[in-house]
Formats: C-alpha cells, structure tokens, sequence
C-alpha cells in the first residue's frame, strides 16, 4: 500500500481565527485525499517595529520553520499573505529559497514564480464601497490599508481607487494610510482624521484594523455608524460582537485553503494551473449606517426569489451559505437532515399557514436543528440571517396573514439567542477545564520530582481529555539558544522522551531517545493505519530553546496547543533547573562514594550499552568530554566519526528482530576493529553509533572509510548472511579544546552522514 501524501502546512499564529479556520479548510482536503496533514505555526518573517517591542522573543516561533524537510513533507503550503506581511520582497523570497525543494503554494498572496491562491477581493470589497456611495451618499472616504508589501493589501488599495474613479470621486492620497493587519493600527488612524476633518467613511483592509479604527473614532466622541460609516474586510468572529455590529466583507479562509489543498496532486505531478481565487461577498451589519442585514440581497443569495416561480433549490443555497466547504463534511449529516426537514416545513406552512398540524410539524423541526451541534460549527448570526430571510419571504407571500409567521419567528429568534448563550458557556467550560488541567499538571510533576529522575512523561498528563489524541514530548540535546539573529538552525536529532494516548503515558529508555529531527512526524512510534494531522508547537522562554510539542489532534482543538505549550514551557524551565541542581550533588556525592567503594562495576553497567558491550550514549558523552578538556590533547586533530546502520528497518523487517540484533553487534565489532582501542566507541541508540579519535596529525578521511570499508567486507564474509551489513558515516576533523560543544560537532558529523545517505538513496534506492 502506497504511503499517504505528507502535505506541510506554514501558518502564522495558531490562536488567530482567520488561521485556525484555514487549518480546518486544509484538514477538510486532507481527509478527502487521505493525506497526513502537519501543521507549522511560526509568527511573521521580518523585524518586528516599535508596535512590538513587548514581542522581544517572538521570533522563537519562527524556528518551526526550519522543520519542514523533503524526508517529511511532499508539498507545502503556506500563508504567505500573512506570515510575510512585515516582509519585503526580497525577505519573502529568501524565505521561499530556504524551504524545502518540494512544490511550494503560496495563500493569500501571488509571489512571482510559485504557485498561488487568493481571495478574490474586487467582488466583496467594491461592494463595500459601493454600497457607502450609493446607499449613504459618502463621498469622502478614507481607506486603511495594510502593509505595502502585501499582496491582498495593495490589491484591496487598487479596489478602493478605482471604485472611487467609477464613482467619479476624486482619488486623494492624503485619505489613505498604512497599518499592519493589527488592531495597533491607531496611529495611522489619528493621522488620516486629522489630515481629513470632513471624512464621512472609512474602509480597512481588515477587520482587525477597524477594532484600533474603533477605539480611534470613540476617544474622540465619534459613533461609527452615525458620525462616520465604517466597513471592515475578513468577516472575522469577533466582528458581529463589536459596537456596532462591523459592515465587513465575508472572505473565507477555509474555502481558500480547502481549495488550494484539493489540488495538491496536481501541484505535485507539474501540471499547469492558473493562479485561483475565491469568491467575496458583503455582509451588511450597523456600523455602514444601515439598520442591519440587507435581506433582500440575502433572498437573492438563498434562491428565496425563485419560490414564487416554483424554485426548488432553498434547502442547498441554505446550507451552502451556512457551512460552506463543510458542508459534506461527516460531522453535517444529521444537521444537514434537520436543515432539509425545516426547508421543507417550511415551504408548507407558506403554502398553508392557517393549518395546525403544519405549524405544530414546522415548530418541531425548528426545536430538533438547536438540539444538533449546529452552533458549534457556525454563528448564531447566520442562522439569524436564514430566519429573517425566511420570514420576510413568507411576509410577501402571506402579505396581510402574517400574525402565525411573526409570532412563530419570534419564538424562534428568543430560543435561539439562549442556544448561543448555552454554547458560550460550554466554550468558558471548556478553558477552564484545560487552565485547570496545565495548573494541575505543573503542581504534580514537582510533587513528582525526585533527586534522580525527572519524570518528564507527566508533562503529557490529561492531555488525551483536551482533545489531543497522541502527544510526543521532543527535547534538544544540551543548551540551545536562539538569539534571533537568523543564524539559528534546528539540530539534526532530538530526544523522544515521553509519549501519551489513548493508553496513558509512557516514557523512552535511554536507547530508544534518540530521533532524527526530520523524523518527528514518521518516525516508528507514529501509526501508519490512517492518515492524521499533527501540530508542532516550540517549547521556549526567553532565548532558551527546550524541545517541541507534537500532537496529533483534529483541527477542532488547535486552540489548545499554545496554552498547554506555553504552561510546559515554564514548567520545562523549572525542572531543567532542577535537574542541573540535582546533577551538582549527585557529583559531589559521587565523588565522596569513591572514596569509600569500589563504583567500578556500577560505572560500567550505568555507561555501556547491553546489547553490543560498548558505551551507551552516557558513557560516550562523559569520556569524550574528558577527552576534549584534557590539557595534553588541546591543540591536536581530532575527528568525530558519526555512523548510522543501513537497512535495519528491512532487516527486523523481513528477517526478525535477533538479526537486527545481530546485524547491530556486527556494526559495532567493524567500528571497533576500524579504529584503535584508545579510540572511544558508543551506541548513542537505535541503529546510530559514533566515534571520537584524537589524531594528532592531521589525518585523512578517505583512509578512514576505505578502512571501515575493507574491515565491513571481512565481518560480512564471516556472518555470512543473506543480507548485507553496512553503514553510511559522516567524519568531521577538527582541534581538540575544552570549548568544543560535542553536541554542535556530533550535529555536523550528522550532516555529513545525512549526506552520504542521501547519495546512496540517488544511488541504490531506499536506504534509511
């Protein structure tokens, strides 16, 4: 069975709404395509200005960025429009250089040479503006824009220009300002009042900006909606909830990257695409100067136009205008039931309203969608909307035997407004339940805590109950420190420390640890049964990188993930502090022990490795930092031989474990008889091993491997097998010093391996 497409996902931040419903967009596509989805959420790409000085260490997120490689995604995606909005376009570009070499879509944004997607921001926006002109006779509008380097915002600028010039309004550039996306926006704001005292509208580029226009506009007695009209872009989820309600453009971002996604397979096979885009519409609310929805522009939307000829489509556009791309999605099917059977109640009780059994069947329909989970997936506005379109359709049809109609949809607005508040609830419910659950957590694991063992696994405690189904808690070897001056890359391995699921937790033994890090989505302690989506999260204070998060979870709950991370985050700090404290008196007391026993035989068992009697990761770290700091060795040549078996998955595979076994032992034999008995050899886990030999003079890396080579071809005759033993090594020279970081040359000896790995695969095939 052939392995699912990996499709990387690059967003910007996680808790934003227009982000998190792109994700559930491009999760809807994966299902269809039974493709694994993994998400990246780092922040923007670019220098953050004054607006974000409290943002010191925001780039931190940005190191999920570095992930993405072509061992673990076939295509990515990413929503340039936002995650580059800071950026110039040589930034941008640099960006895309340094991605993987797999097919890129940008969302959100046309980058000249890639693939794009985007909304289509005439149809909505000039709507907009149109409807200010001819409905409220504005002539004087200012329009916030977003950033000069964005795509969508010089795009939405030239909306805005020509619709004034079909409206023969005179385009003046001292009514246009610049913001940021960001609801910070308030400068630009003041300035474009006080540079235009007769305004009498604005229009921002986002819904976001308008919340800073707001606060602009109520500090200086201004009422939007009356002094001056206001028109927002995105339709965001807090835009309904603002004072007024925000006249906004409804811009989907699911559609979008439900589309987008869809087509994956044909980004990936070349084939010739024209740059999409996807429709816009207006969505009228208070703050225009209008009373509220324009119903009959929704009538026409609904197809309620056609029922007075017949029409027949009501119950498809309704469910269309309320779930969009979701609207196949499993969880609708009883809903979209409930929807078809009130459509249908509906069109008998205009065609006989006077008849009790209809308005009795009509009234129980309505009750059985609110006991669905309709509202968990849309806003109650949009039912609103549906309702009223529906009673002023059936106020036309009914003309002047209209009490049963009013007195029932008022009944039906009042239950529906105590269903919203009943969602709400169980939302505030469930944070306070995962507030609880992280505060708990960080109390037991320091209850926990001993002066040996730092029980890691227990930071994954109870977050199976918050909706993540698999949790993988990755740790950095060492201290890593990004000081965020874009010299930062993510090391080559990490430490899997614990897992959690449906079957609790569980913590890795030493050998078991070791990961490479473009294996954290597909590495042997993930299923391959199904196809899943994943998030990586960075777990970071200050400059002090610690590990990633990795969860596998539906898209309905990546709300979580910062909260948990940011919680195991701190916690992570206090404990890693714990554990260098406890380190310090367990070397003091060592040191004391020696001087009354013999600790020879227990250094020996706690420092090699069982299965091949050479040292185990603990035992080569400690011996070779030794070896770097004693003061004979500074000065000369040294190398750091990293060696990784081949083939062992094919060998466990098809010839069982005990070869694997086997083939193992064999690797470490052909290391230890390549080099000298001074030389030090360890099993850093797995099928990975490494050696460090102080030279002295300068050596010669090809004698190495040709003696490898010559010695693996020995123990191969002499096993004897119907396999082929072998290794592919990665050899770094360098000079011994006590300021080497073994970790930093281990990671480069890694690259080189990676290397020769990767010319085998071009050569032979798949080689692991």
């Amino acid at each position: 069975m052939a392995r699912p497409l990996n499709i990387g996902f690059l967003i910007d931040d996680l808790d934003k709404y227009f982000s998190n419903e792109a994700c559930k967009g491009a999760e809807l596509a994966a299902r269809a395509l039974n493709a694994n989805l993994f998400i990246f959420p780092g922040h923007y790409i670019g220098r953050p200005d004054s607006k974000y000085a409290d943002k010191e260490y925001e780039y931190q997120y940005n190191s999920i960025f570095s992930l993405p490689s072509v061992r673990n995604v076939d295509i990515i995606y990413i929503l340039q429009g936002t995650i580059c909005s800071r950026a110039d376009e040589q930034m941008q570009r640099k960006f895309l250089k340094g991605l993987p070499d797999v097919p890129i879509v940008c969302l959100f944004s046309n980058f000249k040479g890639y693939q794009s997607v985007t909304f289509d921001n005439k149809s909505g926006l000039s709507r907009a503006i149109s409807h200010l002109i001819d409905k409220h006779s504005c002539h004087s509008i200012g329009f916030v824009s977003g950033p000069v380097t964005n795509r969508d915002a010089r795009e939405r600028l030239e909306v805005y220009r020509s619709v004034l010039a079909e409206h023969n309004i005179p385009v003046d550039d001292k009514r246009i300002v610049y913001g940021d996306f960001s609801e910070n926006s308030t400068v630009e704001v003041n300035d474009l009042l006080d540079r235009n005292p007769d305004i009498d509208a604005i229009v921002f580029a986002n819904d976001s900006m308008a919340i800073g226009g707001y606060r602009v506009l109520y500090s200086r007695g201004l009422l939007p909606g009356k002094d001056i009209m206001v028109t927002g872009f995105d339709d965001d989820r807090f835009s309904v909830s603002l004072n007024p309600p925000l006249t906004t453009v409804e811009a989907s971002s699911a559609d979008l990257t439900y589309k987008a996604v869809m087509n994956a397979y044909n980004y990936i096979n070349g084939f010739a695409l024209e740059d999409m885009s996807v429709e816009t519409h207006l969505i009228q609310r208070s703050s225009c100067g209008c009373d509220g929805l324009d119903v009959k522009a929704m009538r026409r939307r609904l197809h309620f136009d056609e029922l007075e000829h017949g029409g027949n489509r009501v119950a498809d556009a309704v469910k269309k205008y309320l779930f969009g791309i979701f609207a196949d999605d499993e969880p609708m099917i009883e809903i979209k039931k409930r929807i078809d059977d009130f459509c249908s109640d509906y069109l008998s009780f205009i065609g006989n309203p006077s008849d009790p059994a209809v308005c009795d069947s009509l009234n129980k329909s309505f009750a059985h969608i609110l006991q669905t989970q309709l509202l968990v997936y849309i806003t109650p506005e949009k039912f609103f909307n549906v309702l009223q379109t529906m009673q002023y359709e059936g106020s036309i049809i009914l003309k002047d035997n209209t009490d049963a109609l009013n007195e029932m949809f008022s009944d039906y607005y009042r239950m529906l407004s105590f269903s919203g508040l009943s969602i709400s609830r169980n939302d505030e419910n469930k944070s306070e339940h995962l507030s609880r659950l992280v505060n708990q957590q960080t109390g037991d694991i320091f209850l926990m805590s001993s002066e040996n063992d730092i029980p890691y696994e227990h930071l994954l405690e109870g977050l199976y109950s918050v909706g993540f189904h698999r949790s993988f808690l990755y740790l950095f070897q060492g201290n890593v420190h990004n000081s965020g001056k874009g010299n930062w890359k993510c090391p080559n391995s990490m430490l899997l420390k614990a897992i959690g699921d449906e079957h609790g937790i569980r913590a890795l033994s030493e050998e078991q640890q070791l990961l490479r890090t473009d294996l954290l989505f597909t590495n042997e302690n993930i299923p391959e049964d199904k196809r899943r989506t994943m998030v990586v999260f960075p777990l970071f204070v200050g400059a002090d990188l610690y590990g990633l998060l990795v969860n596998e979870l539906d898209s309905g709950n990546l709300g979580n993930v910062s909260t948990v991370a940011f919680q195991l985050s701190v916690t992570l700090k206090s404990l890693i502090m714990i554990e260098e404290q406890n380190k310090s008196k367990q070397s003091l007391q060592n040191s004391l022990e020696r001087f009354i026993r013999d600790n020879t035989k227990l250094d020996e068992i706690a420092t090699h490795d069982e299965l091949t009697g050479i040292l185990n990761r603990r035992g080569f770290l400690g011996k070779a930092e030794k070896v770097l700091g004693d003061p004979l060795n500074i000065g000369k040549a040294a190398v750091i031989c990293y060696a990784d078996m081949d083939n062992l998955k094919m060998v466990n595979d098809k010839y069982g474990h005990d070869d694997g076994d086997f083939a193992i032992r064999t690797i470490a034999r052909i290391l230890k008889k390549s080099f000298r008995d001074a030389d030090i050899i360890g099993r850093l886990g797995g099928d990975e091993f490494v050696v460090l030999a102080v030279i002295g003079d300068e050596c010669d890396i090809h004698k190495i491997k040709m003696r490898i080579d010559k010695v693996t071809e020995f123990y191969n005759k002499q096993a004897d097998k119907p396999y082929h033993i072998g290794m592919s090594t990665g050899i770094h020279e360098f000079k011994c010093s006590p300021k080497i970081d073994i970790y930093e040359i281990l990671d480069i000896a890694d690259g080189l391996l990676y290397e020769e790995k990767h010319e085998k695969r071009k050569k032979y095939g798949s080689y692991r």
